[in-house]
């Protein structure tokens, strides 16, 4: 290493060493290569014994800090985990760091705060990668229907799997426009969109991407219920979302079920400050449940509960019930878990 790297890097551990909070390097093994005074102290272990020791035995309650070292190396890529419990130090929150250029993981640990929805509309947070993940859904299902092209034989059901791929193409360039030279998502045109509609078509893009979720998802609508008003892609991506995410929470379950509601609600989570928002979509599944440690964290970009996860969708969905004036909600325990996308009603069906 050269002088002046070597000066730049005895910089950052010294800045490193001052800080309040604890912090850690790890290298990609992941293995504890470095630990500031404060990081030393929260483990009530030197330096020295730190290097050396096994922390899921030496320190009851890492496990879930070593995960998210170990994920972050893993995937090369920050990771965030908000509200953890780790052993006697309470709850925390934890931010993994990649860096590409050294091949390490910077760990920081810092008082866990409360967050929420709004969190999702900060400004530095990454929006070219949310981009990229949530163009992901609607090439899938672009995949889908070219792979059926390819089998198909019938001159008709050919032309109507085209017009599918054109829709969603144009679906994914009009996603593309939504946050092209702004770096944050803003509504394209609006229009009446019917709730019922809304998760039909979310659920024919799921099974285009992935035909075995057809005999998991079971619909429950109400055909009365009214249009809201608003971005119908950004809307279907919104429940195309939830619903993605309900598919992997039942991955590998014998029973795998997925349940999407439609229903006019006016309990006390209908309304966002002062705008109510009745019109219900519910995605209900069988699957493990979130940990209670993540609370409204979830809908934090780059909070996520998945081994390979980006955790970006929720914190996008989120982001656009926002900019609907509607709200996001969920519920869950092991075998049931159901997110609410809750909206209001179209002005024009209140006249």
């Amino acid at each position: 290493m050269t002088g002046p790297a070597r000066s730049a890097a005895d910089w950052a551990l010294g800045a490193a060493e001052q800080a309040a909070i604890p912090i850690i390097v790890f290298t990609a093994e992941p293995r504890l290569a470095w630990a500031n005074q404060p990081a030393q102290e929260w483990f009530g272990l030197s330096l020295r014994t730190l290097q050396r020791a096994d922390l899921r035995l030496a320190f009851p309650g890492s496990g879930r800090l070593l995960d998210c070292v170990a994920q972050a190396a893993a995937d090369r890529r920050t990771v965030v985990a908000l509200g953890e419990g780790l052993g006697a130090n309470g709850v925390s929150d934890l931010h993994a760091c990649w860096s590409e250029e050294l091949e390490m993981v910077t760990l920081s640990i810092l008082p866990h705060c409360e967050t929420g929805p709004r969190a999702s509309q900060a400004a530095a947070l990454g929006f070219g990668r949310m981009l990229a993940h949530e163009l992901k859904n609607p090439l899938a299902s672009v995949r889908g229907a070219a792979q059926l092209i390819e089998r198909e034989t019938d001159l008709d059901a050919t032309a109507e799997l085209a017009r599918i791929i054109i829709q969603d193409v144009d679906r994914i360039t009009r996603l593309a426009d939504h946050w092209s030279g702004v770096g944050d998502i803003q509504l394209g045109a609006l229009s009446l969109v019917n709730p019922n509609r809304l998760a039909l078509t979310a659920i024919e893009s799921l099974v285009r991407a992935n035909p075995a979720a057809a005999g998991m998802i079971e619909e429950r609508f109400d055909p009365s219920l009214p249009d809201a008003w608003g971005d119908a892609d950004l809307l279907h991506q919104t429940v195309v979302n939830l619903l993605q995410n309900a598919l992997d929470a039942v991955a590998g379950l014998n029973e795998p079920k997925i349940t999407i509601t439609t229903r006019f609600d006016t309990g006390p989570r209908s309304r966002n400050g002062d705008v109510a928002a009745p019109l219900l979509l519910s995605v209900t599944d069988n699957g493990a449940g979130i940990l209670a440690s993540l609370g409204s964290g979830i809908f934090t970009p780059f909070v996520t509960t998945k081994p390979a996860g980006e955790g970006l969708g929720l914190a996008f969905s989120a982001r656009i019930t926002a900019l609907h004036d509607g709200q996001l909600d969920y519920d869950s325990a092991p075998g049931r878990t159901v997110f609410n996308l809750r909206l209001p009603i179209s002005r024009g069906e209140l006249t």
